[in-house]
């Protein structure tokens, strides 16, 4: 007999059913595709309230309990989370609910990751029970496909230099991202350009940190000095900054002298096409010598800020200096 075939589904897919397993350890993610289910149900059932449960301090007898039907309505919500710590008494009762599942209520399992719960997961693999994919977005490539499909599902563009605005400005961090998106969404109309992000978020510390990068690695010492100390006065750490010029240097160097489409090399390279789009652009006014040189000097800017040297901000100013001057020589 063929192994049950594992049907699973993107979080923003996530609907009702009598068992639903949402996995991965992505926070967000999670809550996305909690948030869905739950308002999928509440559509139909408007005055449900679900009954939430923790796999890790549980209670024998609780989810028999809350999935059986009461004296007020037929239907109900059951949300159990942290299965990754769920206890022996938890596993027991579930492995017995998975067989004989109520059909009129909604039972949504999450589980974060790691062995623990194994049984389990196969007996819900077995049954088919539909699997939330929520897995952690590791890299910035694919936290960008995060914010543009989210523009996509909305059916609103956001142009290139939007899109390259609001990842330097909030794209380290998924929770921040995803509310920043929400909310040039929710607030402005049209195509959200590079001027719309700045607008909400062009004075954050990240985004300082990507515009001294931009400008430093253009040849506009001036501009990327007075981006830096005004930053730098306002509270910046120059460790950021410091990465944030390496990151920039190391796409540069990823993609000088390499053929090939910016979609066929994102994946070789790990990075998004937007950002080997621009690097291709950037990198054809850089000498290739001087950017090895630059890349070293962003290593030992990195050391000297990270303890090696007695002055960080004089490290990390030394290091836009040689990056501007370096990207002049022909």
């Amino acid at each position: 007999m063929a192994a049950a075939k594992k049907k699973t589904v993107p979080w923003h897919r996530a609907a009702p059913a009598p068992l639903v397993l949402i996995s991965g350890g992505e926070d967000v993610l999670i809550r996305n595709a909690r948030t869905r289910i739950v308002a999928a149900v509440r559509k139909k059932h408007a005055d449900i309230e679900p009954v939430r449960l923790s796999a890790s301090s549980y209670e024998p007898g609780s989810l028999p309990g809350a999935a059986a039907p009461s004296l007020f309505s037929s239907h109900g919500l059951v949300l159990v989370s942290d299965l990754q710590a769920m206890t022996d008494e938890f596993l027991r009762d579930s492995l017995a609910y998975v067989q004989d599942p109520n059909p009129d209520v909604v039972v949504v399992m999450e589980h974060k990751g790691g062995n623990r719960g194994a049984r389990l997961l196969k007996a819900l693999a077995a049954a088919e029970v539909p699997t939330v994919d929520a897995a952690v977005l590791k890299s910035e490539a694919d936290r960008q496909k995060y914010a543009q499909d989210a523009f996509s599902r909305a059916k609103r563009e956001i142009t290139a230099d939007g899109l390259t605005a609001l990842m330097g400005a909030l794209g380290s961090d998924l929770s921040e991202l995803d509310a920043g998106v929400r909310q040039l969404l929710a607030d402005t109309e049209g195509p959200v350009d590079a001027a719309a992000v700045d607008r909400y978020y062009g004075g954050r510390i990240e985004a300082t940190g990507f515009k001294v990068a931009d400008a430093a690695a253009a040849g506009r010492a001036g501009e990327a000095l007075a981006l830096l100390r005004h930053a730098l006065a306002t509270g910046a750490d120059p460790v950021p900054v410091v990465a944030t010029l390496a990151m920039k240097l190391r796409g540069l160097a990823k993609v000088q002298g390499l053929p090939g489409s910016s979609q066929s090399l994102a994946a070789e390279l790990g990075m998004a096409p937007w950002q080997v789009d621009r690097a291709k652009r950037e990198v054809r006014g850089w000498n290739e010598v001087a950017l090895g040189r630059a890349l070293l000097a962003a290593a030992e800017a990195d050391e000297a800020v990270k303890g090696g040297g007695r002055d960080p901000e004089y490290a990390v100013e030394r290091l836009v200096a040689v990056v501007a001057e370096q990207s002049r020589v022909r």
